[in-house]
């Protein structure tokens, strides 16, 4: 039940390379929030969200399978990772191209290049799979130290821009080397190392290509509606404001949200290493009780980072963003208590991710986007930020609970039962 010392040396590599990431976006981003106003960063946040989605559909669920599949048995993982690449690139580029038509048509201003700049961008983070590999392998220090490289250069010339008061559309140019530095970097050290997971007379070749990606389309079918779903509802809000509102009230909200989730980087790497090793222990019983414990170890790190925020959250909004942005404080508390949520939902989502579940993913996250987007409206509606922050809870709470019970004769009921009980549960 207890985990080694290789999972937290991963999870500490994880959380270093986010410290620095939240660190740098806190002070650079929020330069250049103040600098170019609601508006245009709202119009930002909305093409970062857009992208978001097309990359989670490109994607057909593949990271997660991926990351089992990898730390069940590197070569089948890797292969699997050749594989789905292509899969990845054909099914992003194709849902860019269309997503970047429309906007060219609809959209007035300057909005348009963000959106071609995000889309390139993120386009190299859909087809990033040995960041995957890397995670899986528990050596994230690799991601670490290219992440940290592209961010440097990416956050330097935000600042430089901002600095000099140049034309805000030159932010597209960093936009798109955050992720394109890391990518080469990740790939370069990758290639590398393949000859030494290949054995002798092994090769990838065009039988097993489609052995592979028939695999993965077909494994992907089962949750690419869960990511679809998951994908959409987690943004529901910043679209619905963006309607109702308009693009300052998602800059306001963006940056309530930045901000409450700015402590998830902990939870998140400890969960991504802890399931590395819960991935590969066979009995059912004993993982069970790590993913009881990894729940309990979320919990009450998101309840002192909430309580954090609670108390220093004004200040670091003044000091930070400026009173444009005071209205996020409000929102900012609330959201955390739904990104608290969101973390511990991520422990039992990857728990059924490894019962494979895919099915009941895909029919829970579903019904909880038919739940969320009327429940969006009415309440951005009637409570603007306030609203879209409250029914982010609700949806999670949802999400985490009710939902997640039906799953598997109540397993997941059983898991936060352990988790604040007796490590074993009959």
């Amino acid at each position: 039940m207890n985990f080694d010392k290789k999972t937290y040396n991963n999870a500490f590599w994880m959380m270093s390379e986010k410290i620095i990431s939240i660190l740098g976006l806190f002070f650079v981003t929020s330069f250049v929030a103040k600098y170019v106003g609601p508006s245009v960063f709202g119009e930002i946040s909305l093409a970062i969200a857009i992208f978001q989605v097309v990359q989670i559909i490109a994607q057909m669920g593949g990271d997660n399978i991926l990351f089992k599949r990898i730390s069940e048995n590197e070569l089948s993982g890797v292969t699997l990772m050749k594989a789905s690449t292509l899969l990845r690139g054909g099914a992003y580029f194709f849902l860019s191209i269309c997503v970047v038509s429309y906007f060219y048509f609809f959209v007035e201003g300057n909005a348009f290049y963000y959106i071609l700049a995000v889309s390139i961008a993120y386009f190299f983070s859909a087809i990033d799979v040995a960041l995957i590999y890397n995670n899986a392998m528990l050596i994230s220090k690799l991601n670490t130290i290219a992440n940290v490289i592209g961010l440097f250069f990416g956050l330097l010339i935000r600042y430089v821009i901002a600095y000099l008061e140049l034309n805000p559309l030159y932010l597209s140019v960093p936009i798109v080397l955050t992720t394109l530095i890391p990518f080469i970097i990740r790939l370069i050290i990758f290639e590398r190392k393949k000859n030494n997971i290949f054995p002798d007379g092994y090769s990838i070749n065009i039988n097993k290509m489609k052995k592979y990606s028939k695999y993965m389309f077909l494994a992907g079918v089962g949750i690419v509606a869960a990511s679809i779903s998951v994908a959409v509802y987690s943004r529901v809000n910043q679209f619905t404001l963006g309607a109702v509102d308009g693009t300052a009230s998602v800059g306001v909200y963006s940056v309530a949200l930045t901000l409450s989730t700015s402590w998830g980087f902990v939870s998140q790497a400890l969960i991504t290493s802890f399931y590395s090793k819960i991935y590969s222990t066979d009995d059912r019983l004993i993982s069970l009780e790590m993913a009881a414990k990894l729940n309990q170890l979320v919990f009450f790190i998101s309840l002192a980072f909430i309580s954090l925020i609670v108390i220093f959250g004004q200040f670091v909004l003044t000091v930070l963003y400026g009173d444009e942005y005071s209205s996020a404080y409000i929102p900012m508390v609330i959201l955390c208590i739904g990104s608290m949520l969101s973390s511990l939902g991520t422990v039992s989502y990857r728990y059924i991710i490894k019962l494979s579940g895919y099915y009941f993913l895909s029919r829970k996250m579903f019904l909880l986007l038919i739940i969320s987007l009327p429940l969006s409206y009415f309440s951005i509606l009637y409570y603007g930020i306030i609203g879209a922050s409250v029914s982010f809870v609700i949806v999670e709470l949802l999400s985490l609970t009710v939902m997640n019970y039906f799953f598997s004769n109540g397993v997941i009921w059983k898991m936060h039962k352990m988790s604040f009980a007796k490590w074993r549960v009959s």
